[in-house]
Parts: C-alpha cells; structure tokens; sequence
C-alpha cells in the first residue's frame, strides 16, 4: 500500500516532514496547505508536491489523505489535528511542543481517539543512539537509582522551545515516569514572544518524577553556566560524550568509560507506520507523552501563578502565562513586541 500524505504548514519543518515522506517508497506526499500560497508554493516545487491548498478543510475533504503532518507553529497546532481527525485519516504527526495549552492538547487527543486516529508528536530525540543508550543503562541499575537531570538553555529560546526538548528527553532516559511535583519561576518585563506564543524572559522549574529523582531546568539565568551530567544517579553519572558516544562514570571504578551505542534502526516516520499496521503497540512519540512534556512547562508558570508548589496532574486549561499577561500580574515594563523565532513586521532586532 501507498499512503496518501497531506502536509499542513509549509516552513521549515514542513519540509523536512515532506522530505522524509517522499524520501520512502510506501508513502507519497499528494498535498500540501499553508495559509501562505507563496510558503505551500515554494514547498510544492522543492518536493514534487502535486496539489496546493491555504484551507486545510479543503485539501482534507479533496484528497483522501491516509496520514497528515501538522508541523505548524504551537498555537496553531489544535485545530488543523482536530480536523484532520474528524476528517478520517489513519494517523497525524505533529510537532513539538504539543500544543500551547493543556486545553488544546485535550481537545487534540479527545478528537483522535474518539475518530481512532494515532497521533504522534516529533520528539525525534527519543530515536537517536544516545537517548537510547542512556535510557538502556539507567534501566539496567548502571549508577543506581536515578537522582538528578537538568539542562540549562540557550540563550534567548524559551521555554516552549528549548524544554519541549529537555524535558521530554528527562522522561524518556528515566523510563517516562509520571511527574509528582513542579515548582518554578519566572519573569516576563518586556514583550517577549515565540512563535506568536507569549513568552518569559527568564525562568527555572524544578520537577518531581515518580522516584524521587528531580529534574532542574534555567532558561535565561544569569551566568556563570554549570555543565551537568545527563543523569546523576546514587552509584554514577552518564554524560553526553563526543562523536555521538556516551561516558559512563560508575562509582568505584576509576574513571569514565566511553560506550558506542548501538544504532536505531527506526525513525519516527517508520514507527508511525508499524504503529498504523500493528506491527509496533506504540509510538515513542505517542501524544500522551507529549502532553506530560507540555503540562510539566504549563506547571512551571502555574507555580508562579499560584505562588505555590503545583501537584499533579495539572488541570488548567490556558497556559498560566497567558493568564499573568493578560490579568495584569506580569506587566509589560518595556515597550516593544518582539518574536524569538518569527520576527513581528514592525520590529527591531532585540539584543
């Protein structure tokens, strides 16, 4: 069988989904949607893509799509997935992070399961070597019981951009346990965005995994910079080492110890497949896993905004950011919107 792939948001990602589609033999991209013609356009002629649309309902009731690749900006994640269900396909990929709120997120899986649709999101790390070798040794004892994970971000990225990827990689090295606590800061003084998202300027959350171990995130603190281990357990430490190798260090024995990983021999697109045919149960990238990557940074503001520690499961629907913006709790001090990755028509580059 040939499946029928319908691509809805033509940037950056959207190529790559439409370049990993026509890449292989049982699929072939027949359209694509973006509500920019010139963006769906330039993507059609890159990638052989016969039909265009700017309305995905549209290309949904024209095409007869068996599978649809939504990697739009987050907050217009919610609708096209909805619709795309609704419509009949087998199985969405989206991207990451989920969703902008826990609500859209919801109403994405509620929509796909009562339609029997699979929904995967893009957490490609969960396929790479590395995160497999980690999660292989952390479930074999190699440094005891897991203590701490952590990341610091890059500068200027933000939390819905940076930790969509730190935090689900944490759950995917620990086995993907469920989050028991969150407690977190932030601060938003200027008219910051991502992606047309509101954004914070700075922020640090501190995670609770069934457990016990924690995870630490900064976005934005200020220097100096600390270099952590990957997973710090109580008999050893695992570290992201070079040339796609992993170091262990083992307490008890003198020094690291560089392992090659073993290759992975899937990627998510194929996952997603051998999840439509039944030969896979899951995929890595199930959207349920998602949606915890997505409440554990929801939580991080709802801390702020409760002034308190969040227990879980979270159930606040709007993201809490959003919630301080607009009810006045975090004010705007310096004038002057500006987006990290999309930058506003008006604007001027910020430093």
């Amino acid at each position: 069988m040939t499946y029928r792939i319908g691509i809805i948001g033509c940037g950056g990602m959207g190529r790559s989904h439409a370049q990993h589609w026509q890449q292989r033999d049982d699929t072939t991209v027949v359209a694509a949607m973006d509500i920019s013609a010139e963006a769906v356009g330039r993507l059609a002629a890159e990638c052989e893509v016969p039909a265009t649309y700017t309305d995905y309902d549209q290309m949904l009731a024209s095409e007869a799509l068996d599978i649809v690749s939504i990697p739009t900006w987050q907050g217009a994640r919610a609708a096209p997935t909805i619709a795309a269900a609704a419509a009949g396909v087998k199985a969405i990929l989206g991207e990451k992070p989920i969703a902008d709120n826990l609500g859209n997120a919801d109403d994405m899986i509620a929509a796909c399961n009562q339609h029997g649709v699979k929904l995967a999101i893009g957490h490609q790390r969960r396929f790479t070597p590395q995160a497999n070798e980690i999660r292989r040794l952390v479930a074999s004892g190699a440094i005891g019981e897991p203590r701490i994970v952590s990341h610091i971000a890059k500068p200027n990225a933000g939390l819905l951009n940076t930790a969509t990827h730190a935090i689900d990689s944490w759950r995917y090295y620990l086995g993907d346990p469920e989050p028991l606590w969150v407690i977190g800061q932030a601060s938003r003084t200027t008219d910051r965005w991502e992606r047309r998202s509101i954004c914070e300027d700075l922020c640090m959350g501190l995670v609770c995994f069934a457990g016990g171990a924690r995870g630490i995130y900064e976005g934005d603190l200020p220097d100096p910079r600390v270099a952590w281990p990957e997973v710090t357990g109580s008999e050893g430490k695992i570290a992201l080492g070079e040339e796609g190798r992993i170091r262990l260090q083992q307490d008890g024995q003198a020094g690291w110890r560089e392992i090659d990983p073993a290759p992975v021999l899937t990627d998510q697109y194929q996952e997603l497949i051998d999840w439509v045919e039944g030969r896979a149960d899951d995929h890595r990238g199930n959207a349920v896993q998602a949606r915890y990557t997505l409440e554990i940074m929801m939580a991080i503001f709802e801390s702020l905004r409760i002034k308190n520690v969040v227990n879980m499961p979270l159930t606040t629907r709007e993201c809490p950011l959003d919630m301080m913006v607009a009810d006045g709790t975090l004010p705007v001090l310096e004038e002057g919107r500006y987006d990290l990755r999309a930058p506003f028509p008006e604007q001027e580059q910020k430093p």
